[in-house]
């Protein structure tokens, strides 16, 4: 061969080599992964490729959500005290680098038993306690006290969510093989043992009790919610990715890679669905789905439409074809949800995401901000709103009618009011709506205007509504020309008496802490309720603002000495013993230069409560279709 063709024939097969691994590369990345034919292989297995991604991941609270116990991962204080709520002591104990459970009898003192922690559930709000028996060795049970990381304390799970006093001691207990694990790690395989079984003895008959009956050995690929719980199981991700040319090709290409899924790089609904596999409350598609997700786990991949795989639990969501409150009660009249966990249904309702195709990645980012929410600090205002309410952004006080800078100009407090309950405090909804009053007072329902004039009547909120915006539409009811705050803490449903208790914490420059007095008594009173989360809200609250009252007078810094000894979830002697205490200390403070309390405050001139009035309200808080008793 002539020396002067070798060079040529070099670079033509060189360009030969190129092309047919550009070709290889296209064809290659053009070939959608068979999610549901392939295994999950970790978090750990993307960190080598995507270490900023990795590292970002980390910081988040997904990435702790699920944990063994040990010193790195348990927050509670397992120092040894003894802490006895709903007829049962437990003690929080630490031996040997492990830690415990030991429960005992309060009256005896008799050892019951003790278990041993073996995984922790939550970062961030709270954190909750798993342990096996020696009788369901591969079931892992969800434990009655957990530590509560904003307040550093132990609380009981009764206390925890909206249900009376009237409660069992292991009420809240849970087999987390068959609850939680399914929103709370990632390659998820329950590996129920005996399902069969627990069916056909069903139909049989026979009575059941799962958390006891029910046999697992359960697996996931990991331990809280990891990168293959948004990007889908990424084996076949993991074997291209080994090809350097596939690599690169990607690398200087604008082609997506379809061996792995990118949230927003599909569309808006499917982009949703990610989202919606945990923070929207769903069922199995079909009975027959429920054994496979008991069993091999949901059989939705990201990618996927959510709605071939799910039934979304909604207002009118039925068990054996029977309409239940099991499900309603989650629900505000109109079909908003009022119970976390279900932000999918509320954005599905909204039509920011049905005409707009606004989706959670417009809010919210997985990798970016503050772990805490994981929204950007710049979406905490309402530039996400503007961005398609242009017309609002040069001049917004014109369309909310409140200073610019102030709570009643940000887009969230008036079209995402927190009405939502879930892990001991209110979240903002996400059905995004405009506030009418008139018809949310007329349905029970909160009202984002009451959230921060929270010491106005309903006459007020909806006359003050229809002069500002004359369009709105009007509902008629019957106004009972009552502070709402205070109407609703008495008269409401455990849902709305909670969210008046923490709405009287609400401070800005158009209520001064001196302009609070009539809500003390308010308070006092809700303090006594029988649930204990409306206990929790009305004490914080109360004590928000004595403390700032006692910033400029001894009188009050005595008060808090006294109300600071309340605990929510005290026995009711003791608890009453207390309300004894502050009763009678609250009525020896001169209210002399107390200004008149507020029209519809339901006071006397003496800021003592207009108590046949308040019982005429809780007979109402009493019906029957108010006794709300939700978990999470």
């Amino acid at each position: 061969m002539s020396k002067k063709i070798l060079p040529y024939l070099i670079l033509f097969l060189i360009v030969i080599g190129f092309a047919f691994s550009y070709f290889y590369a296209k064809k290659s990345v053009a070939i959608p992964a068979d999610f549901h034919a392939t295994q999950y292989t970790g978090a750990q297995s993307c960190k080598d490729c995507h270490e900023d991604k990795f590292d970002s991941w980390r910081k988040t609270y997904h990435s702790t959500m699920t944990q063994e116990a040990n010193d790195e991962s348990v927050v509670g204080h397992f120092d040894g005290k003894k802490y006895t709520y709903w007829g049962i002591t437990v003690q929080p104990f630490k031996k040997n680098g492990k830690y415990y459970f030991s429960y005992y009898d309060p009256q005896t003192n008799q050892l019951l038993n003790t278990l041993e922690i073996k995984r922790t559930v939550g970062s961030r709000r709270y954190q909750q306690y798993l342990a096996q028996t020696d009788n369901t060795e591969g079931n892992y049970y969800r434990l009655e006290l957990l530590w509560h990381i904003g307040d550093q304390r132990w609380v009981h799970l009764n206390g925890a969510f909206l249900g009376s006093d009237h409660q069992r001691f292991d009420n809240h207990t849970a087999l987390w093989n068959q609850n939680c694990i399914f929103c709370h790690n990632t390659g998820i395989q329950p590996n129920m043992l005996n399902y069969d079984e627990i069916l056909q003895n069903s139909k049989q008959g026979q009575a059941l009790n799962l958390k006891v009956n029910s046999r697992f050995q359960s697996h996931v690929s990991d331990l809280g919610i990891g990168c293959e719980s948004c990007h889908a199981n990424g084996e076949e991700h993991v074997r291209l990715s080994q090809n350097p040319i596939r690599k690169y090709y990607l690398h200087f290409s604008d082609d997506s890679d379809l061996s792995i899924v990118h949230p927003e790089k599909v569309s808006a609904q499917k982009s949703m669905d990610i989202c919606g596999q945990c923070h929207g409350q769903r069922t199995p598609k079909t009975f027959d789905m429920a054994k496979t997700w008991m069993e091999t786990g949901p059989t939705y991949r990201p990618g996927d439409s959510l709605q071939d795989h799910v039934n979304p639990v909604w207002q009118s969501s039925k068990i054996n074809n029977v309409q239940s409150d099991i499900f309603s009660l989650r629900f505000w009249k109109d079909g908003t949800p009022r119970l976390s966990a279900y932000e999918y249904q509320g954005l599905l309702q909204s039509q920011c995401h049905t005409k707009a195709d606004l989706t959670c990645n417009d809010c919210h980012s997985m990798h970016e901000g503050n772990p805490e929410g994981m929204i950007k600090n710049e979406n905490l205002t309402n530039k996400p709103c503007l961005q398609c309410h242009q017309n609002y952004a040069q001049n917004i006080s014109a369309h909310t009618k409140h200073e610019e800078n102030s709570d009643g100009s940000l887009c969230y407090n008036c079209h995402m009011p927190k009405i939502v309950y879930g892990l001991m405090d209110f979240h903002r909804s996400h059905k995004i709506e405009s506030p009418n009053p008139s018809n949310e007072f007329a349905i029970d329902k909160p009202n984002a205007c009451a959230a921060c004039h929270v010491d106005k009547t309903d006459t007020w909120i909806t006359d003050k509504q229809q002069e500002l915006w004359q369009n709105s539409e009007v509902t008629d009811f019957s106004h009972n020309n009552m502070i709402q705050t205070i109407y609703k803490l008495h008269s409401g449903d455990p849902a709305e008496r909670g969210i008046a208790a923490k709405n009287m914490s609400y401070q800005s420059e158009i209520l001064h802490v001196n302009e609070k007095y009539f809500m003390i008594p308010h308070l006092l009173f809700a303090m006594e309720d029988s649930y204990p989360a409306i206990r929790r809200f009305s004490h914080q609250t109360l004590m928000s603002i004595v403390s700032q009252l006692a910033i400029e007078s001894q009188e009050f810094s005595d008060f808090v000495n006294i109300i600071k000894e309340f605990d929510f979830i005290e026995n009711n002697s003791k608890r009453s013993e207390l309300s004894v205490d502050y009763w009678s200390y609250y009525n020896s403070i001169d209210k002399s230069q107390w200004q008149t309390p507020p029209e519809g405050a339901l006071l006397d001139s003496e800021y003592q409560l207009k108590i046949d009035e308040i019982i005429k309200l809780r007979e109402l808080a009493l019906a029957q279709n108010k006794q709300i008793d939700i978990g999470e």
